[in-house]
Order: structure tokens, then sequence, then C-alpha cells
């Protein structure tokens, strides 16, 4: 937008490059971060949910995070062993974590082993069951 001057005001080349990609402006108000959030959303819509837009930031992550002891928000690793539960994946038991009978166990027996599990080790299994090579 033009500026009173008539300049296009500090984000000249912004604004240039919106225009030439054919991009439209919005104006989001929100008073905290989930607010804009949702707000975010609306405006996406139907192209992207939220879940698959967290799924590409956790693949982002795991693809590029060569920490040994990787950490990871709660939701975001919520979402990962939400991932490891609904694939047909069977982890191999790191022999230095818990023990679990995989095939006998409950689905709410697995969410908590799972959760008991080291984040590297679940970013393991996630970068097999999503196929996402470092």
């Amino acid at each position: 937008m033009l500026q009173p001057d008539g300049s296009l005001g500090p984000y000249a080349e912004a604004w240039q490059d919106m225009f030439a990609r054919g991009l439209k402006s919005t104006t989001v108000e929100a008073v905290d971060r989930w607010a804009a959030v949702r707000a975010a959303a609306d405006e996406i819509g139907p192209y992207i949910t939220e879940r698959e837009w967290l799924l590409g930031h956790i693949d982002t992550f795991a693809r590029c995070n060569r920490s040994a002891d990787p950490q990871l928000p709660t939701r975001e690793r919520a979402l990962v062993i939400d991932v490891v539960l609904e694939s047909p994946f069977t982890p191999v038991i790191d022999p230095t974590g818990p023990v679990i009978a995989w095939d006998g166990a409950s689905a709410e027996e697995r969410r908590v082993w799972l959760a008991e599990q080291a984040t590297g080790v679940l970013l393991r299994w996630y970068r097999h069951i999503r196929q996402i090579h470092r």
C-alpha cells in the first residue's frame, strides 16, 4: 500500500515481490498467538490443515536436526507419537528403554510406552515411517 508520501515505505521490495507473484495482502488482527494461528488457518482454508502444517515442520526438524538429544514441544511430540501409532510400523525395542510386548498391547498402553521413549528414538522411527532421509 502506498504511504502518504506516495512511496511503498520500508517494505518496497516485499510489496513488489508480492504483486509480481499475484499474492494478495490480508490483515489479521489477533490478541494472542492462538488467535493468530486460528486466523491464519481461516486464511489458508482448505489448502492445508493444521496437522499437515505441523507435520511439515516436524519433517524439516527431523531431516535437519543433528543433536544427540533433540527436543520437541509437547504438541509436536504428541503428533509424532500419533504418526507412529497410526502406521503399521512395529518399533524395534531400544535396549536401553522400557520393555513392551507391542503386539499384545492396547492402543493406550502403546501410547504410554511411546511417551516414555527418548525424543531421539521417536524421531528415528518417525523418519523411517515418513521416509525422510538426512
